[in-house]
């Protein structure tokens, strides 16, 4: 079986706090190449940005998340066939009700078990500090709406950055989370989003690969081949728009 996994578009429900960046048929024409290659593809987290409404809790996130489909609906549409399989992260949460997104995910084939989770369980701040996150989520999502986009995205930029060199290595807590995660699910493989930063980690118990993140104009993928038992990270240029 050969998987693409691929995470972290934030397609928001305003022009103004989206940070997908792509033409929705530009990124069609790249999810088509990926299904003509790939048996499943797993999105894994974050591929909606819900977290940005004036006020917080499901309503609003759900909301959030239907006027983000309506942006781009044949790409919503897409994302919902048959090769398709939805793990929610922490910024697409409503998913799991409204669309049935998975926390976890595992697909087995060839004797190669693989493991998909978002990852920010593991996030060492979230895990202590979910309110002040969730309240930095909200305020660069007013610098968004006053017109303050690139002040917005420099202190998630910077965010994304330091959580990298802190955690990001081997020996770090996503790390030492994928080696629990091998054990307990029985798993070869662990696939995860989250940190935007794609890398791949040979550990003792078996692999950890972060799919990187298809924001901002990006294309970013892993593709897993369960006979070969190979994992690839694919980072390809930007297209214009």
């Amino acid at each position: 079986m050969r998987i693409a996994a691929l995470s972290d578009f934030h397609i928001g429900a305003r022009g103004y706090t989206d940070e997908f960046h792509h033409r929705e048929d530009a990124f069609l024409e790249f999810l088509a190449q990926l299904e003509a290659t790939h048996d499943r593809i797993v999105l894994v987290g974050d591929i909606y940005q819900t977290e940005h409404d004036l006020l917080p809790g499901h309503r609003a996130a759900a909301r959030q998340l239907a006027r983000a489909q309506a942006r781009m609906p044949r790409l919503a549409e897409r994302l919902r066939g048959p090769a398709y399989l939805y793990v929610h992260g922490n910024h697409d949460a409503v998913a799991h009700a409204e669309l049935a997104a998975a926390e976890r995910l595992k697909l087995e084939a060839d004797g190669f078990a693989v493991l998909f989770v978002h990852g920010h369980q593991f996030d060492p701040v979230f895990r202590r500090a979910q309110s002040a996150m969730r309240a930095a989520t909200w305020f660069t999502g007013r610098l968004r709406r006053v017109g303050l986009r690139p002040l917005a995205q420099w202190f998630e930029g910077r965010d994304i950055a330091i959580k990298h060199r802190r955690f990001g290595h081997a020996q770090g807590p996503y790390a030492v989370a994928a080696r629990g995660l091998l054990r307990e699910h029985a798993a070869d493989l662990v696939v995860m989003g989250h940190t935007h930063v794609p890398h791949l980690h040979a550990l003792p118990e078996g692999q950890i690969v972060n799919t990187g993140s298809c924001s901002r104009g990006r294309f970013m993928y892993v593709s897993i081949d369960t006979a070969a038992r190979s994992v690839e990270i694919h980072v390809a240029p930007k297209r214009r728009a």
